[in-house]
């Protein structure tokens, strides 16, 4: 039997269509194992595709986590520094220098009152006359015990307050947290430059435990300084700033937080009696002053 073939106008020959028994053979033939893989290969792009949103979250998860843990680093490596400058000048000017000089002060009068001194042209064989007598030996002798006492007071004092331990322990957790800063710019850097290629997920798998041994390692060192904290004044200057900071940019800090780290660490820095004493910020005003000077020098740069 002949049908007609409506695109061509010409004849072509039925053929009978194959049993159930010829599919199966035909299917056999034709099934492909490159087809398989491509069916498989879609499948996992499909995968990638359902879950890119996740990655995504992810990787936006991951950045936002660098931003904070820079930041929180950054502000305490400024306030360690502060306390470091703050407990070293006090045992420098309050302990080591005074008990210092009190100490070769004793010594000095120490060998005025025991000094004696050879009178060549008395005519007596090998003259010897103390340099102090009388009253004057006994008031020196005063003047050596008073200070004395106040070189072992200094020292009580000293060994009380444990001034140059206290800079140590603030030394170290600056050490640290210039390594820890140091790591965390280094990793935020790469995954800046490699955002691209974070689709795969492995570069966030790979970041998640690089995380977890930062906020380790600044556990152990909040540990360590335990028994020695920030000086409160310094403290609450940057929980102010924060503060501040949130209410004028909806509540979140950002990388622009860093500059009004920087500026606080001036302001203390170049005060004319510090360490001696902290200076007296109005946390408010001085962001403003501060906003003002980052938007001139941003226009500068444009």
């Amino acid at each position: 039997m002949v049908k007609g073939d409506l695109r061509t106008g010409m004849g072509t020959e039925s053929t009978p269509s194959p049993g159930p028994v010829e599919e199966e053979k035909i299917n056999e033939v034709t099934a492909d194992p490159e087809a398989e893989n491509g069916n498989d290969l879609s499948q996992n792009v499909k995968h990638v595709k359902k879950n890119s949103p996740l990655l995504a979250a992810s990787v936006r998860n991951a950045n936002h986590e660098y931003i904070r843990l820079g930041l929180h680093f950054e502000s305490e490596l400024i306030k360690h520094k502060l306390a470091f400058r703050y407990f070293d000048f006090r045992s420098f000017y309050f302990m080591f220098l005074p008990v210092t000089l009190i100490g070769t002060l004793i010594t000095i009068i120490g060998f005025l009152i025991s000094g004696v001194q050879n009178d060549e042209g008395s005519g007596v064989d090998d003259a010897n006359i103390t340099l102090l007598t009388g009253r004057s030996k006994q008031i020196w002798s005063l003047v050596v015990g008073i200070l004395g006492a106040i070189s072992t007071l200094l020292n009580s004092i000293g060994k009380r307050s444990n001034y140059q331990s206290q800079a140590d322990v603030h030394k170290s957790a600056v050490k640290a947290l210039e390594k820890l800063c140091m790591n965390v710019d280094f990793e935020r850097d790469w995954f800046e430059r490699n955002a691209s290629d974070l689709e795969s997920g492995e570069a966030t798998k790979k970041l998640t435990p690089d995380l977890k041994s930062h906020q380790a390692s600044f556990k152990a060192m909040l540990d360590a300084c335990c028994d020695s904290p920030v000086p409160y004044q310094v403290e609450q200057a940057f929980t102010v700033l924060e503060q501040v900071y949130k209410q004028q940019n909806g509540g979140e800090l950002n990388d622009g937080l860093e500059f009004y780290y920087h500026k606080l660490w001036k302001e203390h820095s170049t005060y004319w009696l510090w360490p001696l004493k902290s200076p007296s910020i109005t946390i408010s005003a001085k962001y403003e002053d501060w906003k003002e000077e980052m938007n001139k020098d941003l226009n500068a740069d444009l």
